[in-house]
């Protein structure tokens, strides 16, 4: 069935044994190799008298791409002064040539896999580094946020060669779990280079699981099921909110992938129309109690679910974990832009309020939603959402269905512990994050450790579902509305200046976005690490950990 080499490399997998009854090809998995797997140390040690050490299969264009590389090589040294290199060793030479190519290009396409899918960004040098040396290709990586530089030395002729793997990073949860099998069969040597080759190219060039119009709708049912257990929305609003999460929805998932320019603005842009609406809706009145009026809709709940999909906190997670791994470059780059990010998604919540403001003199200012017409039970108001979310974040994110029970029961335990700590240590209290994500962090690794699931994708959906919980509990998103009023204040009053202060009040309820942001993946990034502390207190011998 598999063929090994003299070191104990897999050389092929036998296709026709790997076919089942209905014609699909069987998926190898790491874990299930009767084979004894040997050490690092054993492979290298194991390749006497080899360049490459272990034979791997090599394709007719990577062979070429060697012949040329041999042949630039000898012209470099001067031609044949020895009467020429004999044909066996120069066909020997140029097989080593190609394997060294082959692991090369394998270890640039997990790369460029693994940043296209959502693999934890700290981490990414670290499987780079154990990909390389379980090949026992002589290199070093360097990762900025968006791309990986890669150095590949040669020995022999003291030469090195740079790559740039550059990569729009996304989140594929599907695909990703693939990327991980192929990374851990190799590592294991269950397959070959050339094999994994192929099927991360199957991975990337298939198509997403989930239409993406069916994303779309499903962006309107998400609004609607985080504004209950995030942000106290009542039933009522609920109809709202799903009309403002579908119009969010097709405009990052239609309208800014057709439109470069758009897409550079569509997150203001987005602030701006889903808290103008949420203004307005929420503008409604509906009957005068005690002598105070009373509104049909919550804005606050409609203003704040409405962007909940947008929050950059995955994010600021990556770059608090980035610069907790203390990978600083990287880490400082990407929290600088997720701070401007939510200044941006600040100023658009500003901005749509005070338009609709200016619009209406009567408009809503209240920032929180009145009892009359809420859920009876808050365990009922909370719980029950948390799992429909899950199911909502797992078909925009492409997930697969088949991990939808453990990424429930990961996000529930999560929420739970983090909101009965709140209630507990109260609502400006970061231990609470903390304790959410380290209950996350040792099921997810647990997951992992005693099942060989894929921990990094159970964990994503429960971290998506803390983020928006943690900064309800901040009340930072729609602080924009006391500078909304004051503009309308200003312009409404002939002859009246500002308050002294008043520009400072501004500022600060801009920035209140993303410090409440940043505070909130702080408690998350100590949780995850006490969490893979815990479980994996000397790490992973042979290959990463594959877990936030």
């Amino acid at each position: 069935m598999v063929a090994c080499n003299k070191v104990g490399k897999v050389d092929k997998v036998d296709k026709v044994g790997k076919v089942g009854k209905v014609g699909k090809k069987e998926k190898l998995k790491w874990y299930k190799n009767k084979q004894h797997n040997r050490s690092t140390s054993t492979l290298v040690g194991g390749a006497q008298g080899s360049m490459s050490g272990a034979s791997t299969p090599v394709s007719g264009e990577i062979l070429s791409a060697a012949a040329k590389r041999l042949g630039g090589q000898q012209s470099q040294r001067g031609g044949g002064g020895g009467g020429g290199m004999r044909l066996e060793d120069e066909i020997q030479v140029t097989v080593q040539i190609a394997e060294i190519i082959a692991r090369q290009r394998y270890i640039m396409s997990l790369c460029k896999a693994l940043m296209a899918f959502g693999a934890p960004t700290h981490r990414l040098e670290e499987y780079m580094q154990m990909t390389a040396k379980v090949l026992e290709v002589d290199s070093q990586f360097l990762y900025f946020p968006g791309c990986m530089i890669m150095s590949f030395d040669d020995p022999s002729t003291r030469t090195t060669e740079v790559k740039l793997v550059r990569v729009a990073q996304g989140i594929n949860l599907q695909k990703l779990a693939n990327t991980h099998r192929i990374y851990k069969n190799v590592v294991h040597d269950v397959i070959g280079v050339e094999e994994a080759i192929q099927e991360l190219q199957e991975i990337q060039n298939k198509p997403p699981r989930f239409n993406k119009w069916i994303v779309v709708l499903v962006y309107g049912l998400a609004s609607a099921t985080v504004g209950p257990f995030a942000f106290n929305a009542r039933p009522i609003d609920m109809p709202i909110i799903f009309f403002n999460g579908c119009l969010l929805g097709l405009m990052q998932q239609v309208l800014a992938p057709k439109s470069a320019l758009y897409s550079n603005v569509f997150e203001v842009t987005a602030a701006v129309l889903t808290s103008f609406l949420a203004r307005a809706f929420g503008s409604i009145p509906k009957a005068m109690v005690d002598g105070k009026r009373q509104w049909l809709f919550c804005f606050s709940a409609i203003a704040q679910s409405s962007i909940a999909l947008i929050l950059p906190g995955f994010l600021v997670l990556c770059s608090s974990l980035e610069l907790q791994s203390h990978q600083i470059v990287a880490g400082s780059i990407r929290i600088v832009y997720a701070i401007v990010y939510s200044l941006f998604l600040g100023y658009g919540i500003t901005v749509g309020t005070t338009i609709y403001g200016l619009m209406d003199g009567s408009a809503v200012s209240d920032i929180q939603c009145p009892k009359a017409g809420a859920f009876k039970n808050p365990y009922v108001q909370r719980f029950p959402f948390v799992a429909l979310m899950t199911v909502w974040l797992l078909i925009i994110n492409q997930g697969k269905w088949k991990q939808l029970p453990v990424m429930t029961t990961i996000a529930m335990a999560g929420y739970i512990t983090n909101y009965f700590s709140t209630k507990r240590l109260g609502s400006n209290s970061q231990v609470a994050n903390t304790v959410g994500a380290f209950t996350i962090g040792i099921m997810g690794n647990l997951y992992s450790r005693l099942w060989h699931g894929h921990a990094a994708t159970a964990i994503l959906p429960a971290i998506f579902v803390l983020v928006p919980s943690g900064l309800a509990a901040s009340g930072s998103l729609i602080t924009g509305v006391a500078s909304a009023d004051q503009i309308r204040h200003n312009i409404s009053t002939p002859g009246s200046t500002s308050q002294p202060g008043a520009g400072l009040s501004t500022n600060s309820s801009v920035w209140t976005l993303a410090v409440g942001m940043v505070q909130v993946a702080i408690g998350i990034t100590v949780g995850l690490f006490i969490a893979a502390l815990v479980v994996y207190p000397y790490g992973k011998r042979r290959s990463g950990l594959f877990s936030f």
